[in-house]
C-alpha cells in the first residue's frame, strides 16, 4: 500500500459492484470537456529513452549542407519521416494497450486489502476425511428470524475507576483471557469473479457474536464476493449468507448453519477502555495463518482516521501486530471480552505498531440495524451504479454505468459535478451524496452524447442488492 493512502481497509463503490475500466473505453465518446482545474489527475508516461553516446554521429547539418539536398533525396527523406511516424503511432498505440491491460490486471489483482491475497483459497477441508473437502451450507440462513435477535453490549458503569480498565473485576491472565476467547474467531475466505472473468481469493477474520452462527466481520473484506466461506478452528467449513452490511461503518454481518456448539465472543464495553489498557488481537494474518494472536496495549480512544477511499472513522488504535487477514477479527481485553473488530493498519516504511479497531459499542449499532433490517437505513443514494472510468488520458469521472427505475440518468453518462462541486471518483461522488439527506435533490452537472448537461435528481433509500451472492 502507498504511503500516500496507508490504511488497510475498503474500496467503496456507490450503489453497485464497480468494474475496473481503462482509457481505451473512452476513445469513442468524445473529446474532454472544459472541467475545473482540480480534476485533473496528473499524467504519467511510458515508454523508452533513446540517448546516443556518440555525439559526432547527431551533428546538426550546416546551412550550406542542406542547400545541396536533391528533390530526390527530399521526397525519399519526407517519405522515410512518413515510415516512421506511422510506426511510431502503431507501437505507440500497441504499447498503450499492453499497458492498459496489465494496468488493469495489476488493479484487479492488488493485494493491498485482505480482499486479494496472491492465491486462490479454497474451502477448508473439516468434519470428514483428509481428502475430500466438506462444506456445510447455510441452510436455514434465508428463512432465519434475524430481527428477533439483539446485542447488547457490556454495562460499563461499574467498570468506572477500575484499575482494570474494561476488563474490571473479570481481568484474568492473559493465557485464561485468549483460551476463553480464541474459538469464537473464524477465518474467512471469499472468491470473487472479476470484469475481466477471472477467479479472485481473498482472505479475513469474523467473530461469531451469536450461537446459532451469526458471525460479524468487514464489509471490506466480503465486498464484492460471489462466495463466502467461513471455518472454524476445528476445521469444519461453511457456507455463508450475507445478511447485510454496512458500508460506511464496515461491518457486515454473516449467518452460517452451524453443526456444533459454538463459542460465542462476549461482548465488552469500549467506553471503558483505558490508555494504556492490555490488550489482544486474534485474526488470520496473510490468510493462512488462522488463530493468531498477537499482544498490545490501548494506544489511543478516539482516534479520527482517514481511510483511503476519504473515509473518516473515529478508532481504537492499538500496538497489537495488525497484518492483512486479521481485518474482521477481534480485539480482547484481559477479561477475553470483544472491545473492537480489527479494520486496518497504517503501513508505511519504518512505521510499526499502529492497528485500528472499530470500537464494540459503535459496531453492535451497525450489527443490529442490520439484524433487524439488513441493510443500514436512511443512507441517501442517486440509484445508479457508477464505476471509475477514464474519460481520457487526463480525466476520470464517475461512469453511469446502470440506471435504477425513475432516475432522470442514463447509462452512459459521466458525472463531473454534484452541485457545482467538482469530482472525479466514485468515492468523492459518494461523500458528497452522503452529506445530503434521502429526499434531497441535487443537481448534477453531466457529460452525455458529447455534451454537457445540467440533471437534477432526488435521492432516493439506498437499498442494497443482496442477490451477489451465490449458493452453490
Amino acid at each position: 500500500m502507498s504511503e500516500t493512502n496507508p490504511f488497510d481497509s475498503k474500496d467503496i463503490k456507490e450503489d453497485g459492484v464497480a468494474a475496473g475500466t481503462d482509457a481505451a473505453d473512452a476513445a469513442d465518446n468524445g473529446s474532454a470537456p472544459e472541467v475545473p482545474p482540480q480534476t485533473q489527475v496528473a499524467s504519467q508516461w511510458y515508454g523508452v529513452s533513446y540517448y546516443n553516446h556518440d555525439s559526432s554521429a547527431v551533428m546538426p547539418l550546416e546551412r550550406k549542407d542542406a542547400k545541396r539536398i536533391t528533390r530526390r533525396s527530399r521526397v525519399a527523406f519526407v517519405a522515410l519521416l512518413v515510415a516512421v511516424a506511422v510506426l511510431f503511432a502503431a507501437l505507440a498505440g500497441l504499447g498503450g494497450y499492453v499497458i492498459a491491460d496489465y494496468l488493469a490486471a495489476q488493479e484487479e489483482n492488488n493485494p493491498n486489502t485482505e480482499q486479494n491475497p496472491p492465491s486462490i483459497i479454497l474451502p477448508s477441508t473439516g468434519g470428514g476425511s483428509s481428502d475430500q473437502t466438506t462444506v456445510f451450507e447455510a441452510s436455514d440462513a434465508a428463512t432465519y428470524n434475524y430481527a428477533a435477535v439483539t446485542l447488547t453490549p457490556k454495562e460499563g458503569t461499574a467498570l468506572v475507576g477500575s484499575p482494570n480498565g474494561s476488563a474490571g473485576e473479570d481481568a484474568t491472565t492473559r493465557i485464561a483471557a485468549v483460551a476463553a476467547a480464541r474459538n469464537s474467531v473464524v477465518e474467512i475466505s471469499t472468491t470473487t469473479v472479476s470484469n475481466r472473468g477471472q477467479l479472485v481469493a481473498g482472505a479475513g477474520s469474523g467473530v461469531i457474536i451469536h450461537a446459532d452462527g451469526i458471525i460479524v466481520t468487514n464489509h471490506h473484506v466480503i465486498d464484492g464476493a460471489s462466495n463466502i466461506y467461513v471455518r472454524l478452528t476445528n476445521g469444519n467449513t461453511y457456507e455463508a449468507y450475507l445478511r447485510g452490511t454496512d458500508e460506511a461503518g464496515d461491518i457486515a454481518v454473516l449467518k452460517i448453519t452451524p453443526q456444533e456448539t459454538l463459542t460465542v465472543a462476549k461482548l465488552g464495553c469500549s467506553s471503558a477502555l483505558l490508555y494504556g489498557e492490555d490488550v489482544f488481537a486474534i485474526g488470520n494474518p496473510l490468510g493462512s495463518l488462522g488463530g493468531t494472536v498477537t499482544e498490545g496495549i490501548i494506544s489511543a480512544l478516539e482516534r479520527e482516521v482517514t481511510m483511503d477511499d476519504g473515509t473518516v472513522m473515529t478508532l481504537l488504535q492499538t500496538s497489537a501486530a495488525i497484518n492483512s487477514g486479521n481485518s474482521g477479527g477481534g480485539l480482547f481485553n484481559m477479561a477475553g471480552e470483544l472491545i473492537g473488530i480489527v479494520n486496518a493498519k497504517y503501513s508505511a516504511t519504518g512505521v510499526e505498531g499502529l492497528g485500528f479497531a472499530i470500537p464494540v459499542d459503535t459496531a453492535v449499532i451497525s450489527i443490529n440495524e442490520l439484524l433487524d433490517h439488513g441493510y443500514i437505513r436512511g443512507i441517501p443514494s442517486l440509484n445508479v451504479t457508477l464505476v471509475d472510468r477514464a474519460f481520457n488520458w487526463y480525466y476520470s469521472y464517475p461512469y453511469v454505468y446502470a440506471v435504477g427505475e425513475g432516475s432522470p440518468l442514463q447509462e452512459g453518462d459521466w458525472i463531473l459535478e454534484i452541485d457545482g462541486t467538482a469530482v472525479s471518483s466514485v468515492s468523492a461522488l459518494k461523500r458528497a451524496v452522503r452529506m445530503c439527506a434521502v429526499g434531497d435533490t441535487v443537481t448534477l452537472t453531466v457529460y452525455r452524447k458529447n455534451r454537457t448537461e445540467s440533471v437534477e435528481v432526488t435521492l432516493t433509500e439506498y437499498v442494497p442488492n443482496r442477490s451477489d451472492v451465490n449458493f452453490n
